[in-house]
């Protein structure tokens, strides 16, 4: 794979962990801090699949890599 200016890499591509390109753009960062925050906070009333949910959705934001994304080769980053 080129290395382009545009494409942010996390990871550091040694044995212990594969290179993990960022997929999430802002829009759908937003949408998914909202969603996650909901989920999280309905999770700790209820049902503890919503907090996990809501974690998983979080966790995305924080780190702009969705593994569903990676797995379907999608980017909301342009």
């Amino acid at each position: 794979m080129e290395d382009s200016s545009n494409v942010k890499k996390v990871g550091s591509g040694g044995k212990s962990m594969p290179d993990f390109v960022k997929n999430v753009g802002s829009a759908d960062k937003n949408i998914r801090m909202g969603a996650g925050g909901a989920l999280f906070l309905v999770g700790l009333f209820g049902s503890k699949l919503w907090l996990l949910l809501g974690a998983a959705l979080l966790a995305t934001v924080y780190f702009g890599i969705c593994p569903v994304y990676t797995f379907l080769k999608h980017d909301t980053l342009k």
